[in-house]
């Protein structure tokens, strides 16, 4: 039998906890656990998804941009 206080289950039942770690730890990588909280309603859970996936593309867009332009500085360089 499992405490109804386990770490696990006030992480779930979170749903700043839940946006914390899908926005600033795992990304897109995160919406499995936004999907197991019942914190959330269906309609919150994909429109957080849905925010989530967008969000975590411009950042991986953003970080791309940023190689992308190093790589052109440091060739220009030598």
């Amino acid at each position: 039998m499992r405490p109804k206080n386990s770490a696990k289950n006030r992480i779930l039942g979170s749903k700043g906890m839940i946006l914390v770690i899908l926005f600033a730890v795992t990304g897109f990588l995160g919406l499995p656990l936004l999907w197991m909280s019942p914190a959330f309603s269906r309609i919150e859970k994909i429109a957080w998804s849905v925010i989530n996936v967008l969000y975590t593309s411009l950042m991986i867009a953003a970080c791309a941009a940023i190689c992308w332009w190093s790589y052109n500085r440091i060739l220009g360089i030598f």
